[in-house]
């Protein structure tokens, strides 16, 4: 016997949302990038850096499960709190060192390509371990390898444009720049690095197929979890990780902490 494959519809508003979020993490962490400095050399830069992987990483985190959230079927779903936990912690274990790699020495390409196959990595882990986390009753997972391919290529490209940026806002060219302009180029940059990120989800959510194979359990109501409210925490969540690097950053400029200010580090030098 033949089996189906699952039918499901997308939700606007969730895709919207988790767009949203990629772009309001993008923009802090290119906000944040201007406080790391160009060389990784003091117990500062390390904070910087440590908030800019935050903030990347579980925005990117956030983003990927209220896309989750966006793919609506007739079936009973739930999420595995652990395997999800532990996505997340994947995420920003990926995203930090890559930053180290970017930042410990002059930029080149074999350097942007390293820490953009080490981001990249990241990016494909969490969004595969949290698909892992996604249990449906009653269906079989398939994999479509060449949305698959696709989404690692596109993790890895967006992972070395978001990183080329993070070393432009903290390069010579960024301190010629009057403020106004430096703003403009990051909320461009963010609304780019938001589709970057979301259609690396949407296509690695293309990569996975679920195919019917026992019609009982799929039809089964999951005493799980409440997955529209899991989605609305962790966007809640999400946001108020941005707003404390809001703060962050409001208060090193009240101390004087503008970019025109920073001393970019003469140790590579």
């Amino acid at each position: 016997m033949e089996h189906e494959m699952l039918h499901h519809n997308w939700m606007g508003s969730y895709i919207l949302l988790s767009y949203a979020i990629a772009v309001a993490a993008s923009y802090m962490s290119l906000e944040l990038a201007g406080r790391a400095g160009r060389v990784f050399t003091s117990a500062s830069s390390r904070f910087w850096l440590i908030a800019q992987a935050l903030v990347l990483g579980y925005g990117i985190w956030a983003m990927h499960f209220v896309g989750m959230m966006a793919f609506q079927v007739n079936a009973a779903t739930s999420l595995n709190y652990p395997i999800t936990v532990l996505s997340g912690l994947i995420a920003v274990a990926f995203v930090y060192p890559a930053l180290l790699v970017l930042h410990s020495g002059a930029f080149t390409l074999r350097r942007l390509g390293i820490a953009g196959a080490i981001a990249g990595t990241g990016i494909v882990a969490m969004h595969y371990s949290g698909m892992a986390a996604y249990r449906m009753p009653g269906t079989e997972l398939q994999i479509n390898f060449v949305a698959l391919i696709a989404s690692v290529i596109i993790a890895v490209g967006a992972s070395m444009a978001a990183l080329f940026l993070f070393h432009t806002l903290t390069s010579d060219w960024a301190r010629r720049q009057t403020k106004m302009q430096l703003s403009l180029v990051k909320v461009g940059a963010a609304a780019v690095m938001g589709v970057a990120i979301t259609g690396m989800h949407y296509t690695g959510m293309a990569a996975l197929q679920f195919k019917v194979v026992d019609e009982m359990k799929l039809g089964i109501a999951a005493d799980g979890i409440d997955t529209t409210l899991h989605a609305l925490v962790i966007g809640v969540v999400s946001f108020l990780l941005m707003g404390l690097a809001v703060t962050s950053v409001l208060m090193d400029a009240g101390r004087g902490g503008d970019l025109d200010d920073l001393d970019f580090g003469s140790a590579a030098d």
